[in-house]
């Protein structure tokens, strides 16, 4: 019986093709306009969901928990940098609390060598990283170049003496790209010529951040607003987390830096280079 009806109907089929055109010419019709709607639903969607993501401006977190060693420069009788009242280790400080307060939005945890302002050697301040079998290490200093209050601007330092190096040059990237979004920074990092105890004899990747000059009035200003130690704070929170995800985009050349572009060796062994000429000083 169901062959037959089936017979039947390729018979009435073929006797009458226009018809059957019809049924093949607005299934076609019908396909289409759902695949349209499939694809205008889809492109909606995309549209929203790229606008909400803008909107949460969510931030992107490593897959595990990265340590990380924030060390405040100076501290206690070392007040490092200064003008007038305003001293570097009170700047360095301010920026490493307000790392260590945002760290958890960027799925990192922060550690500091010190919380209140108090002394540190550079063979304590390694140590205590190491005990903390932390992922890495970030030291943050300001800089300052008197008589030459037009120099200004970021740097990022690093040590080819660091184990670690290469890793070390990937952070110090990283830091940099994402500082360079809001703040003038150096395109290259920078390398000095003297030891710099706490990247060259630290395990860990390790990065030195000059957070601008204090003998320089717009740093200066900079330095001591509270909005620009926060956004110093996040950039310096999505370097690293950049860096902890293994999304570092571009490797920035290191140079060698001239005695007249810093202050201090930042925890060298005892020598300070200023103006060209090498003079006994405390390390911090």
């Amino acid at each position: 019986m169901f062959k037959s009806r089936l017979k039947e109907k390729l018979i009435f089929a073929s006797m009458n093709p226009l018809n059957s055109r019809n049924k093949i010419v607005k299934n076609i019709f019908f396909l289409s306009l759902a695949l349209c709607t499939l694809l205008a639903i889809a492109v909606t969607s995309v549209f929203f969901l790229n606008k909400n993501k803008e909107a949460a401006a969510p931030v992107h977190k490593p897959n595990k928990i990265f340590t990380v060693i924030v060390d405040a420069g100076h501290g206690g009788r070392d007040e490092g940098a200064r003008k007038g009242n305003i001293k570097e280790k009170d700047i360095t400080l301010a920026i490493a609390k307000q790392v260590e307060a945002f760290g958890p939005q960027y799925g990192l945890k922060i550690l500091l060598t010190r919380h209140t302002d108090t002394f540190m050697n550079p063979l304590h301040r390694v140590a205590f990283a190491l005990q903390q079998n932390a992922d890495a290490y970030v030291s943050i200093h300001v800089n300052e170049l008197k008589g030459y209050s037009y120099v200004s601007g970021m740097q990022v330092y690093v040590s080819n003496k660091n184990p670690d190096f290469n890793q070390s040059r990937s952070l110090g990237s990283a830091v940099a790209q994402n500082l360079g979004a809001d703040f003038k920074v150096s395109p290259r990092l920078q390398q000095r010529s003297e030891n710099i105890f706490v990247l060259a004899d630290n395990y860990l990747p390790s990065i030195l951040i000059e957070c601008g000059f204090i003998t320089n009035p717009n740093d200066l200003k900079m330095l001591t607003d509270s909005s620009k130690i926060q956004l110093i704070a996040k950039q310096v929170l999505t370097g690293i987390s950049a860096y902890a995800r293994h999304s570092v985009i571009n490797q920035y050349a290191v140079q060698i830096a001239s005695p007249s572009s810093h202050h201090k060796t930042g925890y060298s062994e005892g020598t300070r280079i200023k103006k060209g000429r090498k003079k006994n000083s405390k390390t911090v």
